[in-house]
C-alpha cells in the first residue's frame, strides 16, 4: 500500500518498506543465481571482487570486514569456506605477525569475475521486472541515476 505526501511525492516510510521489498526480491535472486551457477553465496561474491580489485589481490582480514560492512567472525568464515575451495589464500600478514593477510587465487578471480556477470544480469532483471509499478519504477531510476553515497 502506497502513502501519499503532502506535496504528492510517496511518503517516506512506504518509499523505505518498497526499498526493503525490492532488496529482498534482489538478494533472493541473487542468492540462488550465485550459489547454483558459481557455488558463491553474495558474501563471498563481494569478499573475491574486494580482494580482485587490489593490483596485489591482497587484504587483512580487518579490511575485509571494513569493506563488507560485517563482523570479524562472518569473514573468517567465508575466507576459510573460500579458502577450502583454493579460491583465497590465508598467510601472517609480512609486516605484523598477529595480522591475517587473504590473497585471492587466479581461480578465485577466475570465480568472481564469471560470478560478477551473473550478479550483474540477475540485478539488471530484477530492477526491470520491478520497474512495472510506477512507484517502483521512479524508485529504481533514482536509484540507478543517483550518485554514490559515501561509505564510512
Amino acid at each position: 500500500m502506497e502513502t501519499w505526501g503532502p506535496g504528492g511525492e510517496l511518503d517516506e516510510l512506504a518509499l523505505w518498506r518498497q526499498l526493503a521489498r525490492l532488496m529482498e526480491q534482489v538478494n533472493s535472486t541473487a542468492s540462488k543465481r550465485l550459489a547454483r551457477n558459481h557455488g558463491v553465496s553474495t558474501g563471498e561474491l563481494l569478499l573475491l571482487l574486494s580482494l580482485s580489485e587490489r593490483r596485489d589481490g591482497t587484504l587483512r582480514i580487518s579490511e575485509l570486514v571494513r569493506a563488507l560492512g560485517t563482523n570479524q567472525p562472518s569473514v573468517s568464515r567465508m575466507v576459510a569456506r573460500l579458502e577450502e575451495a583454493e579460491w583465497v589464500a590465508r598467510r601472517s600478514a609480512a609486516d605484523d605477525k598477529r595480522g591475517v593477510d587473504v590473497q585471492v587465487t587466479e581461480a578465485g578471480r577466475q570465480v568472481a569475475g564469471a560470478a560478477e556477470q551473473t550478479l550483474r544480469k540477475a540485478l539488471a532483471e530484477t530492477f526491470d521486472a520491478a520497474a512495472v509499478s510506477d512507484s517502483t519504477a521512479a524508485l529504481i531510476a533514482r536509484l540507478r541515476y543517483a550518485p554514490a553515497m559515501p561509505v564510512d
